[in-house]
């Protein structure tokens, strides 16, 4: 997307733009800005644009008059004015539409069959607006020390996929369009097992909630009720103890097998080593070196 940007006024203070991009066509902008600014573009057709909205200070974009804690979504193709005020803070994510289309297909658990033609917003409770912004900051800096460390994304990460997926079930609360919580003991069991066994085939591989919600069948909300109700956890708490528990069981051979405790995590498919001793201890009392020395003793 090329800007036309023109400023309106001083500031007593530089504006800041954090931008994290990939090879493809997602990317992540922190902005707050000091000044006025008046500014203008075109959208790419395969992309849409998510703006969460933290502080408005009166600015608009595309003709809506923004408010603290909205969300924005602003279609593919579309033709982009803003009026930017002094203070205005938000998070934007791009994205390309099938993507996001797919993402809020998770979300409601409904297949949106025509994109919207027309930017729209809703508004959050201040403490979902919060969650979701502490989200974003934490993955912005998980990203930017990726880039700095030479690693290159081409397809969004799970950790962005999940935050877009908060945004798509935020908006379809909001307006009214979440087709709510099938309560049935049967039904939510039934749901909870098959996201169970599907996990365990495919504990190797990335599964981020979206693709949970797709081989199940339901909606976000409907597969937290599921889990929440049947064992007690989230979808996520749940994925990452079953590989908690699979790595101490591959621990348990892997001296045997000529592995390694970084092995073990890596083929797992996990990467933040730190946090898997930490959840590790957490989890079993002890952390998965001395599971790999101890299996070795015996």
């Amino acid at each position: 997307m090329l800007v036309k940007v023109d400023r309106l006024s001083a500031g007593g203070l530089p504006s800041r733009i954090r931008q994290i991009q990939s090879h493809g066509k997602w990317a992540i902008d922190l902005a707050e800005f000091n000044c006025a600014l008046r500014a203008s573009g075109e959208l790419d057709r395969g992309s849409v644009v998510i703006l969460a909205v933290e502080r408005a200070c009166d600015s608009t974009i595309c003709g809506i008059p923004l408010e603290d804690h909205m969300i924005v979504t602003i279609p593919a193709g579309t033709t982009v004015t803003a009026s930017v005020q002094p203070g205005l803070s938000y998070a934007g994510a791009v994205v390309p539409a099938a993507k996001w289309a797919e993402i809020q297909a998770g979300a409601t658990g409904v297949i949106v069959e025509q994109a919207a033609d027309h930017p729209s917003a809703v508004r959050l409770t201040p403490n979902y607006a919060r969650t979701i912004r502490g989200q974003i900051e934490l993955l912005a800096d998980r990203f930017a020390t990726a880039a700095s460390a030479g690693v290159q994304m081409e397809d969004p990460p799970v950790a962005f996929v999940e935050y877009l997926g908060s945004l798509a079930e935020a908006r379809a609360v909001a307006d009214d369009r979440d087709p709510g919580i099938d309560r049935s003991a049967r039904r939510h069991l039934r749901q909870a097992s098959a996201a169970e066994d599907f996990i365990h085939a495919h504990i190797r591989e990335d599964m981020p909630i979206i693709r949970l919600c797709r081989e199940v069948g339901v909606s976000r909300r409907q597969l937290e009720y599921a889990f929440r109700t049947t064992f007690a956890v989230s979808p996520l708490e749940f994925i990452r103890a079953l590989r908690l528990n699979e790595a101490r069981r591959q621990l348990a051979t892997a001296r045997a097998n000529g592995l390694t405790v970084t092995k073990v995590a890596m083929d797992l498919g996990i990467t933040h080593f730190g946090r898997f001793a930490a959840s590790y201890r957490l989890l079993f009392g002890e952390s998965p070196k001395e599971t790999f020395f101890r299996a070795g003793r015996s």
